[in-house]
């Protein structure tokens, strides 16, 4: 009797065991396999930001050993609210939105990208005006009124002696592939844009413009991590990051992008951009 006993608890417990192994199996999977999120600033189409993003997936799946998904937004406006939201654990962004999301929600600058990112005054091909007066009266048009471009451009309009609102309006293109529609238009003479956005569009499209001056060097986009990761994983994502530029995958994603280094962001380069904090902010909030 005893013996029997001593075997229905044996049995018992074994499978409780099982039992519990089984409810703990699927939720460690789960854990292992969720997919690590990388939000990447929509300043050029989603399908050139899949493919020339392609590689730095690859790296981050290996290195991470789970699953790297690539996201974007339809605009600046919803990705800066989805960053602000915590719905990416890592972003690459503008600068001014970077350190708008470091000073407002924590977010941590990892790294930055070289080079400098050029902003450009952008015409009709066939507008051989190289005067920015023939602004006067008309349009600036713009894509993404919120970015460092738009931004430092909107400023160096300023001291050509040509301000927004009383000298002349901007109109907002749905994208930056729209500008060359806005400007055959005649609202709208001039474009600003990043010259990064300009390369990217269609040759077909890029022989219809041509670039009137560069206004200005402007530091380029900050990855950022998560504030609600554990600090050991914000220094593996940092050490990743700055691993990246010398692995294959990096090399191909220069290749792809036209950046060339991605290197540790300063302090001093940080609280350059606060210049540009209200201005953001207004621009994120209209």
């Amino acid at each position: 009797m005893g013996l029997m006993v001593s075997l229905k608890w044996a049995i018992t417990v074994f499978g409780m065991l099982v039992f519990g192994l089984t409810m703990i199996a699927p939720a460690s999977a789960q854990q292992s396999t969720a997919s690590f999120g990388i939000g990447v600033l929509p300043n050029v189409s989603a399908r050139v930001i899949l493919t020339s993003y392609q590689p730095m997936r690859e790296y981050f799946e290996r290195e991470l050993k789970r699953g790297v998904d690539i996201s974007t937004a339809p605009d600046f406006r919803a990705f800066a609210e989805n960053t602000r939201r915590g719905d990416y654990h890592l972003v690459v962004t503008a600068a001014n939105l970077g350190r708008v999301a470091q000073v407002d929600s924590n977010w941590h600058p990892l790294a930055i990208y070289d080079p400098k990112i050029p902003a450009i005054l952008v015409a009709l091909a066939d507008n051989a005006n190289a005067s920015v007066t023939q602004l006067r009266g008309k349009s600036l048009a713009l894509a993404n009124p919120q970015s460092l471009v738009a931004l430092a451009g909107l400023e160096w309009l300023g001291g050509q002696g040509l301000r927004q609102g009383a000298d002349f309006k901007t109109v907002i293109a749905a994208n930056d592939d729209s500008l060359g529609a806005v400007l055959r238009t005649g609202e709208a003479p001039l474009a600003i844009m990043s010259m990064g956005e300009f390369r990217a569009k269609p040759e077909a499209m890029r022989n219809t413009l041509r670039v009137v001056t560069e206004i200005a060097k402007l530091p380029g986009f900050l990855v950022m991590a998560n504030p609600g990761l554990p600090a050991a994983e914000l220094k593996r994502l940092k050490t990743l990051i700055l691993a990246f530029p010398q692995t294959d995958e990096g090399k191909k994603f220069f290749a792809l992008s036209g950046f060339a280094n991605i290197r540790e962001v300063t302090e001093l380069e940080l609280k350059t951009l606060d210049a540009f904090n209200d201005s953001t902010r207004q621009g994120l909030g209209g």
